[in-house]
């Protein structure tokens, strides 16, 4: 009777492990796989219609701001969104949208926000007059209400923000923004190629932290951000900031500023303070004591390695979130915003740009964090960040545009003569190049100097852990 039971018990126990294999195999969910838009796409039929229809195989978005003038970012105002995106067949003005709704709109960035070429923060609504946020899935991304339209101005090879996002998507095990391109009109006025891009908020879909529950005590999951001084929400102030040992300053997006209690507020600064207290103390590796328990090691790793890959010089000081769950620990992430990313300006050196950000100059100190990112670089170069991944992966982008490319450049073409100290006087163009072929070319060799830089020097960041006479810090 035991022997029948042994039997029955290792039959069950085999047939659930290959039930559970099936189910890997078979049964991913969307949330765990990500879309590559150019690969995703199926082909469309060939239209037949005059030569005066705009058509277009990529998406359609018709911006009707009803005579209003768009504001800029510290206002805003409403407008009409309306999303073409037929399945198996090209977008047309006057095709049915998939999406239509009210939303409200305003333009966005900061240097970017300088550039003709405008950059827009999209929140749909149910109306002007009943401002309720509705969610909608678009282009295939999960529902939401809030999303950013991003047109590369700067980036003539159209190509940064997609790739990298898409990437970091590969990368990270944590959710990084889908983005997906399209063509925009405004007032019936062609604007070009744009990026629709999930923005950075807190959500099932999104960043997920969980409820807002307000606990007595103020505990919370919490999404923060570090910006400019006075550019964020809900100022923090935590221990990196009082100390002056950190730049700009921490704030939180999540518990939404207008909800959010003094409680946990407090909560959330205690909460980074006693982080940042363990990582700039003289304790920072001690296994009890230092940062280590904290922290989720391996998105800090994971965001460290594709920032420095792509040499994204905010990365760390401007626009750098980080999250947590009341069941989890500090995470590093999402990534955000690359428009400066592979040496787009001059004077990028081939150095180690994120020893110096905030946070990472502390975590480089300890020898063990450091191996921790030259093995994963190492991991990492020998798939999505090798080489002969990257310039078939912007080789193939390129083909899918197609001659969206040459639409975008009628309209913003005269950008290639125009000086940037004009357009923005902190930044200027590296070696600006004269078409897009140009710039597509001058992406790659980026990565092809900056990925070799690597290679060759990765072990060299062990300097920055080096023991010393006086700890603090090493």
């Amino acid at each position: 009777m035991r022997k029948w039971a042994a039997a029955l018990l290792l039959l069950g126990l085999c047939m659930a492990v290959c039930v559970g294999a099936w189910h890997v195999e078979n049964n991913i969910t969307p949330e765990n796989v990500r879309v590559h838009q150019h690969l995703a796409a199926q082909p469309k039929a060939a239209c037949s219609h005059d030569d005066g229809v705009f058509c277009t195989h990529l998406p359609l978005v018709l911006i009707d701001t009803q005579g209003e003038q768009i504001r800029d970012h510290q206002d805003g105002g409403y407008c009409m969104i309306s999303i073409i995106d037929n399945e198996g067949a090209n977008n047309h003005p006057g095709d049915e949208p998939q999406v239509y709704t009210a939303s409200q709109i305003k333009i966005r960035g900061n240097s970017s926000a300088l550039f003709d070429k405008k950059q827009y923060k999209l929140d749909f609504v149910e109306s002007a007059q009943n401002p309720v946020q509705v969610d909608y899935e678009v282009m295939g991304m999960p529902a939401e209400s809030d999303w950013v339209l991003n047109g590369p101005y700067l980036d003539k090879s159209l190509m940064r923000n997609y790739m990298m996002y898409n990437l970091a998507g590969e990368i990270m095990d944590d959710w990084s923004p889908n983005v997906r391109y399209c063509e925009v009109l405004l007032n019936g006025e062609y604007q070009g190629l744009y990026l629709m891009i999930e923005s950075i908020k807190e959500g099932k879909n999104r960043v997920n932290v969980g409820d807002d529950i307000a606990l007595q005590s103020g505990q919370t999951g919490y999404l923060i951000v570090r910006e400019r001084v006075g550019q964020t929400p809900t100022k923090l102030n935590n221990f990196g900031t009082y100390t002056n040992i950190t730049e700009n300053e921490l704030g939180v997006k999540y518990p939404n500023p207008a909800r959010i209690t003094p409680q946990q507020v407090n909560y959330i600064e205690r909460d980074v303070s006693a982080f940042e207290k363990a990582l700039y103390s003289l304790d920072y590796d001690h296994v009890q004591y230092g940062y280590a328990s904290w922290i989720d090691l391996d998105s800090f790793v994971d965001y460290w390695v594709i920032n420095e890959f792509s040499s994204n010089l905010d990365a760390g000081s401007l626009s750098t979130y980080a999250y947590k769950d009341l069941r989890g620990k500090l995470t590093m992430g999402p990534v955000w915003d690359f428009n400066n990313a592979f040496g787009l300006y001059v004077d990028v050196p081939m150095d180690f740009g994120m020893r110096n950000a905030p946070w990472y100059n502390l975590l480089m100190k300890d020898e063990n964090f450091t191996q921790m990112l030259i093995d994963r670089y190492r991991e990492l170069r020998k798939g999505v960040l090798s080489e002969e991944y990257l310039f078939d992966y912007i080789d193939s982008v390129n083909a899918y545009l197609g001659d969206a490319v040459e639409r975008n450049f009628e309209v913003w073409g005269y950008s290639f003569q125009v000086k940037m100290e004009e357009e923005e006087q902190l930044l200027r163009y590296q070696e600006p190049p004269q078409n897009h072929e140009e710039a597509v070319e001058a992406l790659k060799e980026y990565i092809r100097v900056r990925g070799r830089f690597l290679d060759m020097n990765i072990e060299a960041i062990k300097q920055f852990s080096a023991e010393s006479k006086v700890k603090p810090y090493n």
